[in-house]
């Protein structure tokens, strides 16, 4: 969509422009620019991935499988899965998706952050998925892999990357004192699917984490994308690199009434985890502390409710392959039973919260609870959640757990 059609579409999301606190929490003026698209017929023929990290050229490609095999059944069965630098326990990440196949629990569609090319070729051809792949590691600064993979017909796709001039991305640096993280771009992949004859949009994201004012940057960003598609029953899928779980700074309730409810606000958390050093290095709280980062949350939330608070079903999957349910979780850790602090006592902490991260050990070799959700999905009205699940079996195969949900398509629903 043209800029200036954009900037309109900025000016009417929810709540306005203006500030809380001090802080700015207006939608950015710079605009996410859409990447080149070749389409393949094959995974003949493709172009490799010659940079040092074999993330690609940043040309997005959409591959059709020639021999795609068929949805499960009428719901849709979505997931996101951040892998870890293209999948760095690469055995225990195959072992997991040959684990889903099996077991007939692949889901129709998969949105990968993480990525190397070679990685989502690979899965793509061999479980039976067209492919939606973007990623740069030459000529500009680096874009990490986010692959899309679907079993239904792909219609369209591109990445849109955001907007990130020079002297933000300098001042950012300077803010944070190192590099780290900041000489990448961040972006949406967006598809569009063909889900029985009616079209279906996915954003699969990846944003920044260290910088709270550029993440809320492109949460705002992301929303001038998904306005630009209004009506479109749309999915927001990824790491968006903020504890999605806290909503609030803080409740009207004091903190022993609330000993029974999820983790929603900056000072439940600070309360039940304290300064948690997760595998991603996200101190404490992290982010979501910053309004900004909780402003722009609310304006997404406005459009693409979180399923969290809508889905028929929440549950774990264990390792074990079991399921325990939230609330059972939090039932438990009230009920005296369970040790505080123990081994036991921490794994239902993260189920208590659905958390997605990996904690590193602690001096004793037993990792936190870091209460985390930064994977999730935003779904529009039109795709009711039947299911949210976050699968522990495939609790070594990245420093992020995959988050996988069913939706139904309503037919006439806005």
């Amino acid at each position: 969509m043209p800029g200036q059609a954009l900037s309109r579409l900025l000016d009417r999301l929810p709540f306005g422009r203006g500030v809380i606190d001090g802080v700015p929490v207006a939608p950015p003026q710079h605009l996410p620019h859409r990447e080149p698209t070749e389409v393949f017929h094959g995974f003949e023929g493709l172009p490799p991935a010659t940079g040092p990290r074999q993330l690609g050229s940043g040309v997005t490609l959409l591959v059709h499988h020639p021999n795609p095999r068929p949805p499960r059944d009428e719901a849709l069965r979505v997931m996101t899965f951040n892998i870890l630098l293209g999948g760095q326990y690469r055995e225990k990440l195959e072992r997991y998706f040959a684990e889903l196949e099996e077991s007939r629990r692949m889901p129709d569609l998969i949105a990968i952050q993480e990525a190397s090319q070679p990685t989502a070729l690979e899965l793509a051809r061999d479980y039976g998925f067209h492919l939606v792949y973007q990623g740069r590691d030459i000529d500009g600064p680096v874009v990490n892999g986010k692959a899309t993979l679907s079993r239904y017909p792909l219609l369209d796709a591109a990445h849109y990357t955001y907007a990130f001039p020079e002297e933000a991305r300098m001042a950012a640096i300077q803010r944070q004192g190192y590099v780290g993280e900041l000489d990448e771009d961040r972006g949406a992949l967006f598809t569009l699917v063909d889900v029985r004859g009616r079209g279906v949009a996915l954003y699969n994201v990846h944003h920044t984490l260290g910088d709270s004012g550029i993440n809320a940057g492109q949460l705002w960003q992301l929303q001038a994308l998904l306005h630009a598609r209004d009506g479109v029953p749309t999915i927001a899928l990824g790491d968006f690199n903020a504890n999605i779980n806290v909503k609030h700074h803080y409740s009207l309730l004091p903190n022993p009434i609330r000993k029974h409810e999820p983790t929603e606000t900056v000072k439940d958390y600070e309360n039940r985890y304290g300064d948690v050093h997760p595998s991603v290095g996200d101190w404490g709280v992290g982010n979501i502390a910053d309004v900004r980062v909780r402003r722009a949350l609310h304006a997404l939330e406005h459009e693409l409710p979180d399923p969290l608070h809508r889905a028929r079903e929440l549950r774990v999957r264990m390792p074990d392959g079991s399921h325990l349910r939230p609330d059972e979780a939090r039932e438990m850790l009230v009920s005296g039973k369970v040790a505080k602090g123990c081994e036991q006592w921490l794994r239902l902490q993260d189920v208590a919260d659905m958390s997605t991260l990996n904690a590193l050990p602690d001096a004793t070799g037993v990792s936190p609870a870091t209460g985390k959700r930064f994977d999730t999905f935003f779904a529009s009205r039109q795709l009711e959640p039947l299911l949210l699940e976050v699968d522990h079996s495939a609790l070594e195969a990245s420093d992020h757990l995959p988050s996988l949900a069913d939706f139904l398509l309503v037919e006439g629903r806005h």
